[in-house]
């Protein structure tokens, strides 16, 4: 499901077609193993001093400014049932 879920992403513009492959760079914005359109926004310290990414779910395309995907959408891949921020 993520390999469609990769071809509906990267529709709506070839910025951000070319911005998902990563053909010669690890790419920040990709989707995920649950099939949501993430960013990376930020790294973290973990164990052994290895960085890790923060994503946040990209709701509007970087480039076009399209709809990609709702909180309803992500809520519902995510399995996160909450109907709100806390």
């Amino acid at each position: 499901m993520a390999g469609s879920d990769a071809t509906q992403f990267g529709s709506c513009c070839d910025e951000l077609k070319d911005a998902m492959s990563g053909e010669e760079f690890e790419p920040l914005i990709t989707v995920g193993d649950d099939g949501v359109l993430y960013m990376s926004v930020g790294l973290v310290e973990l164990e052994d001093d290895e960085p890790g990414m923060v994503d946040h779910p990209v709701f509007f395309c970087p480039f076009c400014g399209k709809g990609v995907q709702t909180p309803e959408d992500v809520r519902a891949k995510t399995g996160d049932d909450e109907d709100g921020d806390a």
